[in-house]
C-alpha cells in the first residue's frame, strides 16, 4: 500500500487516534501503541483496517461510532472500580478469613486421614469424604485467588495517584470513610469533592485496565 499523504494522515490523527484508547491526551499527546507522539506516527494497522473498510467518506463517522463503545467501556470500568474501592476493606477481611479456613482445612485433612487418605476406598468411605474436602478446599482457594487479583489491581494503582487530593480521598475511600466526612477533611465542597472523585476514577481505570482496552479495541471494527 501507497504512504498515506499527509492529509490521510492528519484525518486519521484526528478521527481515529483521537478515539482509541491506546491514545494518552495532555500536555503530550502519546500513543502508547506505537509509543511516540500521536503527530510522529506515521502509518498504524487501525487506519488500514478502517480505511479499507469505510473508505475516506466514512472514517470520520466510523472513528463517532468507536468512540460511543469506547466510552460505554470505561464507564463500566469506572463503575466496577467504585465497587472495588467499597469493597476493600471487606476483601481484605475475607481474604484473611479465607487464609485461615484454609490452613484448617489442610491441618484437618492431615491430622484425620495422613496417608491414608490416598489410598482406594469404596463409595461413602475415607477416600470420598476426602474428595469431598479437597473439592471444598478448591472451592475456597479459587476465590482468595480472585479476591487477592482484585486488592493487589487497586494496590499498584494507587502509586500512580500522585494528586494530593485524589491520594487523600482514595486513602480515605478505602477506609470506608463516607463522602460528607471526606469533604470537610479535605475542605472542599461535596460537589467538588465528586469532581475529584471522577477524575480519580478515571486515573485508576487507566491504569487498572488500560492494557485490557487496549487490546479489546482490536476486535471493533
Amino acid at each position: 500500500m501507497k504512504p498515506w499523504t499527509e492529509n490521510e494522515r492528519l484525518q486519521h490523527q484526528e478521527h481515529i487516534c483521537e478515539v482509541c484508547p491506546g491514545s494518552l491526551w495532555g500536555e503530550k499527546s502519546i500513543c502508547r501503541i506505537h509509543q511516540m507522539s500521536i503527530g510522529q506516527v506515521d502509518d498504524c494497522p487501525e487506519w488500514k483496517v478502517r480505511q479499507a473498510n469505510a473508505g475516506p467518506t466514512k472514517v470520520k463517522e466510523r472513528g463517532q461510532a468507536y468512540a460511543a463503545y469506547a466510552w460505554g467501556d470505561i464507564e463500566a470500568q469506572i463503575a466496577q472500580i467504585d465497587e472495588e474501592i467499597k469493597d476493600y476493606p471487606w476483601m481484605q477481611r475475607e481474604i484473611a478469613r479465607l487464609r485461615e479456613e484454609l490452613e484448617q482445612i489442610d491441618s484437618g485433612l492431615t491430622s484425620r486421614y495422613g496417608i491414608d487418605a490416598a489410598q482406594p476406598k469404596a463409595k461413602g468411605t475415607v477416600s470420598s469424604v476426602v474428595a469431598r474436602e479437597v473439592q471444598k478446599r478448591e472451592a475456597r482457594w479459587q476465590r482468595l485467588k480472585a479476591l487477592e487479583e482484585k486488592v493487589k489491581r487497586i494496590e499498584l494503582a494507587v502509586d500512580h495517584v500522585l494528586d494530593n487530593r485524589q491520594r487523600t480521598l482514595l486513602e480515605c475511600l478505602l477506609q470506608s470513610q463516607k463522602m460528607n466526612a471526606i469533604a470537610r477533611h479535605i475542605g472542599v465542597s461535596r460537589q467538588t469533592l465528586y469532581d475529584i472523585k471522577r477524575h480519580l476514577l478515571e486515573l485508576l481505570a487507566e491504569h487498572m485496565y488500560g492494557e485490557v482496552m487496549v487490546k479489546e479495541h482490536a476486535r471493533v471494527k
